[in-house]
């Protein structure tokens, strides 16, 4: 049969009837059913391999099928979650895989599925303000230093001070303070 003749769930039927001239014989028959055709998904992909903590992951897939059917695409996440996209949670560990499984689905009993990863990476550490007080300095004075810093993944935060006179490094480590006295010209 050409293509254009047929199509899913049509029963086609063949009867046989054997003759030796003179009279027929008793009939058989056959018979075949086309059966859907699932659809095969494109993808699917994500927007991104790896991720911080904040970003938005979007996933993406496409479905053809050869039976004309439109399919329905859905989307999950590994967190339970469903959607194209997932915002990637401050529970979301660094080192950890997002997947999102994306399921094309014909309406007709034709599914297909795929799978696609993203891996979460640490987000360095940001430095928001420094301030030296006093902003009026004497020969003798002590300098001290106040710092704003922030970890978008919560990690715990060591800071370190490097101490810079006319543009030499004089001190460096965790110390929040610089003596003119030691380290002031006079």
């Amino acid at each position: 049969f050409p293509t254009a003749s047929t199509s899913k769930h049509s029963t086609y039927e063949v009867v046989v009837t054997p003759s030796d001239g003179t009279g027929d014989g008793p009939t058989a028959s056959a018979s075949v059913t086309v059966l859907n055709t699932d659809p095969v998904l494109g993808g699917p992909t994500l927007s991104a391999s790896t991720v911080h903590r904040g970003d938005v992951l979007t996933c993406a897939a496409t479905a053809t099928d050869a039976d004309g059917d439109v399919s329905t695409l859905s989307y999950g996440w590994s967190d339970g979650s469903t959607g194209s996209t997932y915002t990637v949670s401050s529970s979301d560990a660094s080192g950890d895989t997002i997947t999102c499984t994306a399921t094309a689905d014909d309406g007709d009993g034709g599914i297909d599925t795929g799978t696609v990863s993203a891996t979460v990476v640490n987000t360095p550490p940001s430095v928001s303000g420094v301030t030296l007080t006093p902003s009026t300095v004497q020969t003798n004075d002590t300098l001290t230093v106040s710092a704003s810093t922030s970890d978008a993944d919560g990690d715990p935060l060591t800071v370190s001070y490097d101490w810079y006179v006319s543009g030499a490094m004089v001190l460096s480590g965790s110390s929040t303070t610089l003596s003119g006295v030691s380290y002031f010209n006079k």
